[in-house]
This record gives C-alpha cells, sequence and structure tokens, in this order.
C-alpha cells in the first residue's frame, strides 16, 4: 500500500466516525502525495461540505468567505500566470475548504488539474461544478474538450449538446459536434477495420450523402421541419447502432419540441432500455411528462373558455379541468421529490419541490425545502418569503412576519419588484395580526414608488378609513 492509501484509508475510518474535519486533513494529506486521484478529491469536497453543514454553514460560501480567500485567491492568479500548477492546486483547495460547492473555485481547480496532467480528475471536478450551476456553458464546453481529447467522441458529444441546449447559437460547440459525429464514425469504422480487416473507410461512410447528413446533423434546430429533418438523420444512425441511448435521447427531445409526447416517451424509454444508467434520459423524460400535463391544461382551459364563450353548459368540462390539475399537482410532487433525492445540492429544485408541496396542502414538508434552500444566496429572498407565507397559512403570524423580514434583508434593491412583493407580503401579515399602522407602513412605502402595484391603493384607502382585514 502505497503512503497515499495509506491516508485515504485512515480518512475513510475517520470519515465513518463523522470526524469530518480529520478526514479531510487526511485526504489532503493523501492528494499532495497523489494529485490526480479523481475519487479521493471528490471524497475530499464532500467531507468538507459534511463539515460545513455540521456546523450550521453554506458550503458555497458568502461574502465572509469571499473576505477572507481573497489573499489566497491573488496568490492563485500569480501562479497560474507563472505556470506553478501544483502549487496553484494546493492553493484553489486551500479556498475550497471554506467553500466546497463554490462553482467558480471549483472550475479553477479543474483548469488547474487539467494543466498537471489530471485530466480524469479534472472531469469529476468538472461535474462537481454542473452539479451545482447546471447552467454553466464553460464547463460543458471544458468536459467536451476533455472528453474528445480522451478519444472518446460520444461523451464529448453529450456534453457539446448540453451547451447549446443553453447557448443554442454558440459556433464553436455546433462545429464540435459536426466533427466529432465525423470522428465517432472513423472510430466506429476503424473498429470494424480491426474486426473485419477492412481497411476502407469508404466502406464505412459509403457515399458522399451520408458525409453530408453529417453536416446537416452539426446544423442548429431551429423550425419544426429542422426537427423532422434531424430525427431522419437519427433513425439512420440508430439503424447502425441501436444501443447508443444519446441517439434516442436526442431523437425524443424532438418528438418532445413536436408535441408527439407518445412518441417522445416511447424514445426516452427506448433510451434507458439500451442504457438503464443514462442519467440525462431519467431527468428528460420527468420534464417530458411535466411538459405534457402543461399542454394538456392548457387544451382543458382552452376548452372551458370557448363553452363559456358559446353559452354552452360548462359544468362537465370544469370538472375535467379540476380533475387534470389535481392530477399534475400529484405528479409535480412525486417528480420533484425524485428529482431532489437524485440532486441533493440542487437549491433550485429544492425551491420548486416546495412550491409543489403547498400546492397540496404539505405546508411543514414544503417549510423543510425552503429551509434548505435558503443556504443558496441565489435562492434566499425567495426562500424565506415562501417560509413566510407558509407560515402565514397555518395562521402563524409572528413566525410569518419574522421571515418576511429575513426576506427584506436580502434584497439589495428594497424598491425592485422583488423588495415590493415582500413588502407587500408584509403588510398583509401586519393586518393580520390587527396591526393597522404596520401595515399602513409597508404599502405606503410601496405607494411611494409604484401606487399601482397591485391593490395596494385600494388596501390604504380602506385602511386609513377604518376598515380591517
Amino acid at each position: 500500500m502505497s503512503a497515499a492509501d495509506e491516508y485515504f484509508k485512515k480518512a475513510e475510518q475517520a470519515a465513518k466516525k463523522q470526524n469530518w474535519d480529520y478526514a479531510t486533513e487526511l485526504t489532503l494529506q493523501g492528494l499532495v502525495i497523489a494529485p490526480k486521484n479523481a475519487e479521493q478529491r471528490r471524497k475530499l469536497h464532500q467531507y468538507e461540505t459534511l463539515a460545513i453543514q455540521e456546523k450550521g454553514g453554506n458550503p458555497q460560501g458568502g461574502m465572509g468567505v469571499r473576505l477572507k480567500v481573497m489573499p489566497v485567491q491573488a496568490n492563485i492568479k500569480k501562479l497560474s500566470m507563472q505556470k506553478k500548477w501544483d502549487e496553484a492546486v494546493l492553493e484553489i483547495e486551500r479556498c475550497l475548504r471554506l467553500q466546497p460547492q463554490n462553482a467558480p473555485t471549483l472550475f479553477q481547480l479543474a483548469v488547474g488539474l487539467e494543466n498537471i496532467g489530471a485530466v480524469d480528475a479534472a472531469i469529476s471536478t468538472l461535474e462537481e461544478v454542473i452539479g451545482y450551476d447546471k447552467t454553466n456553458v464553460e464547463a460543458y464546453r471544458k468536459l467536451g474538450s476533455l472528453w474528445a481529447g480522451k478519444d472518446e467522441p460520444e461523451k464529448a458529444i453529450q456534453y457539446w449538446e448540453k451547451l447549446r441546449q443553453y447557448k443554442p447559437d454558440d459556433k464553436e460547440a455546433a462545429k464540435a459536434v459536426r466533427d466529432l459525429s465525423a470522428a465517432s464514425m472513423v472510430k466506429k469504422a476503424e473498429d470494424k477495420k480491426k474486426l473485419t480487416g477492412d481497411e476502407s473507410f469508404k466502406a464505412m461512410l459509403k457515399s458522399e450523402e451520408e458525409a453530408s447528413d453529417l453536416e446537416k446533423r452539426g446544423k442548429v434546430v431551429r423550425t419544426d421541419e429542422d426537427r423532422v429533418e434531424k430525427i431522419r438523420l437519427l433513425q439512420g444512425e440508430l439503424k447502425k447502432d441501436l444501443t447508443n441511448s444519446r441517439l434516442w435521447r436526442e431523437m425524443a427531445g424532438l418528438y418532445q419540441d413536436l408535441k408527439k409526447w407518445d412518441h417522445a416517451l416511447a424514445a426516452f424509454k427506448k433510451a434507458l432500455e439500451v442504457n438503464p444508467h443514462d442519467l440525462f434520459a431519467t431527468e428528460k423524460m420527468g420534464a417530458l411528462r411535466e411538459a405534457k400535463y402543461e399542454e394538456e391544461l392548457k387544451t382543458a382551459e382552452a376548452k372551458v373558455e370557448a363553452a363559456r364563450l358559446n353559452g354552452a353548459d360548462v359544468a362537465a368540462l370544469e370538472e375535467e379541468l379540476k380533475t387534470k390539475r389535481e392530477q399534475f399537482k400529484r405528479f409535480r410532487v412525486e417528480e420533484y421529490d425524485r428529482r431532489t433525492k437524485a440532486h441533493p445540492t440542487d437549491y433550485e429544485l429544492k425551491v420548486a419541490y416546495g412550491k409543489a408541496l403547498m400546492d397540496v396542502g404539505q405546508i411543514d414538508d414544503a417549510i423543510r425545502q425552503f429551509q434548505q434552500a435558503v443556504k443558496d444566496p441565489k435562492y434566499k429572498t425567495a426562500s424565506y418569503d415562501l417560509i413566510g407565507t407558509c407560515f402565514k397559512e397555518k395562521g402563524m403570524y409572528d413566525l410569518a412576519e419574522t421571515q418576511y423580514q429575513e426576506a427584506l434583508k436580502s434584497v439589495a434593491d428594497k424598491d425592485s419588484e422583488t423588495g415590493k412583493g415582500v413588502k407587500y407580503n408584509l403588510g398583509v401579515v401586519c393586518e393580520k395580526k390587527g396591526n393597522r399602522e404596520g401595515a399602513l407602513n409597508w404599502y405606503q412605502q410601496i405607494m411611494a414608488v409604484d401606487i399601482g402595484f397591485r391593490d395596494v391603493s385600494s388596501r390604504v384607502s380602506r385602511l386609513m378609513n377604518g376598515g380591517g382585514a
């Protein structure tokens, strides 16, 4: 057993005893000796996260942490410019000790690891980045490049396509998908050559028409005609490789865009059939079902409205619409429960799950989700505001007021739409408590900057004329 393995073994023993700080120290010492160990580096960040959470802190860091790591960041910049990447990696890990879920710092680490030749560790770290910031296009870009460098065109394409979901007009991504599709066929041709002795690459491409299809595969899809054409191309590729879950998943997405729900669902199921570990397919299947429900609700609402305009009896249609709404609410609870369990550190999902729970009256469960989401600065205001609304629903007005005040503290611009919304909620809860002066204070603050905000003007008039809640 190597010296690094000794440290890692002791770290795991410490982790079993939930001694996260000691596990962290031991893992760091092991990584000094074996810096390319991707698995242990990921465990390190898990230990650091648990240590911070145990003390009630935020693993993504905050203003206080940013101030603490500023001198270290300055040194990292200097070391990076000097190409002293081994030292830079150690310094970046010093920053991560205080904020192990900070996506920008993890991205820095991935760059450092790439430059010391630890490509697998860089890839693992970038996976952490997109786990905490799923819209980070630069992380997808680098993952695409790194997998291409490892001669894994299929995996590379997967990340370039993910980038294109968030940045459809990215020219580098479009070119990469086109080139990698060709590289993938080259790879298959070489594999075939080894098996059959066929020396001719042309035997794999067969014709210039197929090469033209590769060009079309790299085209950005904008219209339904583009989608139909791309489905045709994918069908051709699938005839050669029915076990490619990425192709099935891509086809499902195109069918979904065309609102061919059954075709899309069947393609997603096929993706999971050929690759049960395709997490993207699992996620997208849930999103598909959600989109299908939403489309069915719109159709049902349109039927009710049309019948009402025509003077027809809408009772049966309204009952059908009510049933569909209840089914959708129950589906969302089940779906977001699954998603939050699959992505326990995705705070955006916790907010969505909390709202779904509120819709079915599971207020205490909703509060639990929002109380976790406040750890993420991006969702802090919304989460405190929603917790306040939950307590208001429970008739616990003092607690509701406290949460709304916390929400307002975290709003930079108190006169923004968000700020006005929180003030409005404070006014409502003051009314619920019978605090007329408090309610007037909040409503008048809103009126001073936006007299047309919701029904604030009529509320002020009513309260000033002696009316109550």
